[in-house]
């Protein structure tokens, strides 16, 4: 328990170490999504989904000292991580491809990383707007296992992993940012009851998450 509260809160997050995460991580998920057999796998969901992206940014808010310095360090991962999965991409999928998925889609998510990370920053507050940001937050990563745990059912065990992790995710982040027991039962609570009322709903309109 006492490791994984050190991972968001004891890490030295530098601008250095931020800026070399970034660029490791977008080596390799540009990497992974250039082999064929791990398309549709747990492997590749990192480069499509948001659930793992989640998880580095609470690393990164967590280890910052200010709500102005988690929204800039979160925003600088982003832009850096993801431009270097295009590049790695580039000789795959072509220049057009690349600026289209790129300016259509991870180019608007990493401008919100900048509100987004000064937002989570109070997420490390003992109370209760702490678990509450939190809860929401692991809300995005709990639907993203709805969702997947929707596909693993036609193609098992397609997906498995990630489903998992997911869970692991929302888990680990509840123990290591929350550090009292109410808090962090308040914030789980709140992560399962959007995330119930979210899926029901979606069911109910005929759609998938």
């Amino acid at each position: 328990m006492k490791k994984i509260s050190a991972a968001f809160g004891g890490l030295p997050m530098t601008w250095p170490i931020v800026c070399g995460f970034a660029v490791i991580i977008g080596i390799y998920v540009g990497v992974i999504n250039q082999i064929p057999i791990l398309h549709d796998t747990s492997f590749q969901d990192v480069a499509v989904m948001l659930e793992w992206w989640v998880l580095f940014a609470v690393l990164i808010v967590s280890n910052c000292k200010s709500a102005r310095e988690a929204g800039l360090k979160c925003l600088v991962f982003f832009l850096i991580s993801q431009p270097v999965i295009y590049l790695v991409e580039l000789p795959a999928i072509g220049l057009d491809k690349a600026l289209y998925y790129y300016t259509s889609i991870w180019l608007p998510v990493s401008l919100l990383t900048l509100p987004g990370g000064a937002i989570a920053f109070l997420a490390k507050r003992q109370n209760a707007l702490g678990a509450a940001i939190l809860g929401v937050g692991n809300t995005i990563v709990a639907l993203m296992g709805v969702s997947y745990f929707q596909q693993m059912l036609g193609s098992f065990p397609r997906h498995l992993l990630t489903v998992v992790s997911c869970a692991a995710i929302v888990a680990v982040t509840v123990l290591g940012v929350q550090k009292k027991r109410q808090t962090r039962l308040l914030s789980a609570a709140i992560t399962v009851l959007l995330t119930a009322v979210i899926a029901a709903w979606t069911v109910m309109n005929g759609r998938t998450l």
